[in-house]
């Protein structure tokens, strides 16, 4: 019912109250009357409205999931890459270890993969479309609470936690480099001679701390992309 018929009826409940004309079993029969119908009017127009404002947000929760289920599906497929387009780094760095544990040195080798030791790759995911949902106040419109559990842990610990990791592993890398390499003038126009510094060390330092540290990335990346390929299929279940 618009305001308008609601001050209608209201009207003529007041004018029904007032006339003296009637009696006061009447004004009660009347006044009764409109108040019924202006009840169930209003009623009947608060529910549309509900109904209404849910199918909205409804479609609003939709559009959201089936974003970000692709915006999900781009990350990993970019994890995916990140490990093959990192492999030759990893591989460089295993290679050069068992080479210093069993004193078997290659100079050719090191020299030629030298640009390994600074290589990088970063992970960074695109979370503009989660931000912008969770900062509209829209996020409390996933009805399906594990999932928002879930996509809430995924976008605000887990996701940024291993960005970071990335961005602090390769700082370091770079000035450990730097320190104990790029100082000691073995770069030139031929590239940089690191078989001259093998024996040195702080280079064999250099090298066998990040063999761990790099194929634990590979292995927290792989599990970071089974992670959103789980949050991927919870997504498609509830869009189901």
């Amino acid at each position: 019912m618009s305001e308008e018929k609601v001050i209608k009826h209201t009207t003529k409940a007041v004018r029904i109250v007032t006339d003296k004309r009637l009696s006061f079993q009447h004004k009660i029969k009347e006044v009764a009357l409109e108040i019924v119908i202006i009840v169930f009017a209003v009623s009947i127009t608060l529910a549309f409205h509900n109904w209404n404002d849910g199918r909205h947000e409804h479609k609003i929760e939709v559009e959201f999931l089936t974003g970000i289920r692709e915006d999900l599906k781009t990350t990993a497929e970019r994890l995916d890459g990140i490990d093959k387009e990192f492999q030759p780094v990893v591989d460089f760095y295993n290679k050069a270890d068992r080479q210093i544990k069993t004193n078997k040195i290659d100079g050719a080798f090191f020299d030629k993969n030298s640009g390994q030791l600074v290589n990088t790759n970063y992970f960074l995911a695109d979370n503009g479309r989660f931000e912008g949902f969770k900062s509209s106040g829209y996020i409390r419109l996933i009805n399906n609470s594990q999932l928002l559990k879930d996509l809430m842990t995924l976008y605000t610990v887990t996701i940024p936690f291993q960005e970071q990791i990335d961005k602090n592993l390769f700082a370091q890398r770079s000035a450990d480099f730097d320190r104990y390499v790029g100082i000691k003038g073995v770069t030139d126009s031929a590239g940089t001679h690191i078989s001259r510094l093998i024996s040195d060390p702080s280079v064999k330092y250099l090298i066998t701390r990040y063999v761990s540290s790099l194929n634990e990335r590979k292995q927290q990346q792989a599990a970071l992309a089974k992670d959103i390929r789980q949050v991927i299929a919870e997504i498609d279940k509830e869009l189901n």
